[in-house]
């Protein structure tokens, strides 16, 4: 299968790269002094690094390449260990997994606004999220968005035979491949039968709502926790600095996939409702930008974080990205 050089090094690199940033981040994490620990939200963002490295390594065995042509959108396995006719099968849930770590993205950010407004609004409760019941109702909650993407690519979004004529030529045109020898997802919103239209709007629809519930939550529980900051005057300085600089990493965290995994979702999946064909194009605004989450989220923890930020460099040499007080003697209370 012909592709071009930076649709398959590039994610490549950032995976790469993935590996060498967040295991640096976990130590800084795991050899804190006490003196100016981030409390138990420690453990949160480690789980995130840890979630960074497997997002890579997934990225890395399961290449993937978007196209749109037509009324057709189609996210496909470009290379890779289950590339081929005979693997057609694996490969095709391969890509459902794959795709589903969109999602789980989706769910880990979650989970950070979450315990930013419990350690807010409900200090009392910090020790109940680490307790036995709310680990388990927090892996519950991430896993199910993972299961729910991949289910919807399973369900709705399954190549079958229409799908593979419809793209077959443009398939052969531009990647020198029988479309029939490839593993893929689609959807097909006009130029189809009834049975495959309609699967393939329902399966957008559901991807849609999954995407827009996370953002919708982000954009609530952020604008209440910006209030919270502003007017909670019970808080002392000290303790409103750290919690602003926590949340300032939260939201660049948020802002990477949003830009990076939502806004590409979107345009990807709306141009061929309206016959816009932006063919290989979607591998330059989706899958580079898709594989550099893990290695861009870890980055901006570590310069953000003025702690983390001071070990590696031996000076905060990025003050004006963070204008606060270091976080320093942390309450238990705020952990």
């Amino acid at each position: 299968m012909n592709i071009r050089w930076a649709h398959r090094y590039i994610p490549a690199a950032f995976g790469y790269l993935s590996f060498v940033l967040n295991p640096i981040l976990g130590y800084l994490i795991l050899t804190e002094p006490k003196s100016a620990t981030i409390g138990k939200y420690r453990y949160l963002i480690l789980f995130f690094a840890v979630f960074d490295m497997v997002y890579s390594t997934v990225e890395l065995l399961v290449p993937l390449g978007m196209h749109g042509t037509g009324s057709a959108f189609v996210t496909y396995l470009a290379h890779g260990p289950f590339f081929g006719k005979d693997t057609i099968r694996l490969a095709q849930f391969a890509i459902s997994v794959r795709c589903g770590f969109i999602a789980l993205s989706y769910g880990i950010l979650i989970i950070h606004f979450i315990y930013r407004y419990i350690a807010l609004f409900r200090p009392q409760l910090i020790d109940d999220v680490f307790r036995p019941m709310g680990i388990c109702c927090m892996m519950t909650f991430f896993l199910a968005h993972g299961v729910a993407w991949t289910a919807v690519c399973e369900l709705c979004l399954y190549a079958n035979d229409e799908i593979r004529d419809y793209i077959r030529t443009t398939f052969r045109d531009e990647y020198d491949v029988d479309s029939y020898d490839i593993a893929f997802v689609a959807a097909l919103y006009i130029d189809g039968s009834n049975e495959t239209k309609n699967k393939s709007w329902a399966g957008i629809f559901l991807l849609f709502s999954i995407s827009s519930f996370a953002v919708s939550f982000y954009l609530i529980l952020g604008r209440k926790i910006v209030v919270k900051l502003r007017t909670h005057t019970a808080l002392s300085q000290q303790t409103r600095n750290m919690h602003r600089q926590l949340f300032l990493v939260l939201a660049f965290q948020t802002i990477i996939p949003v830009c990076i995994c939502f806004s590409p979702c979107m345009m990807a999946w709306i141009g061929p409702m309206f016959y816009l064909d932006f063919g290989m194009w979607d591998n330059y605004f989706g899958v580079i930008a898709f594989s550099a989450f893990p290695f861009l989220d870890p980055l901006a923890i570590i310069c953000l974080l003025p702690n983390y930020r001071t070990r590696i460099t031996g000076a905060s040499v990025f003050t004006s990205v963070s204008p606060v007080m270091p976080i320093s003697t942390v309450p238990p209370v705020l952990n």
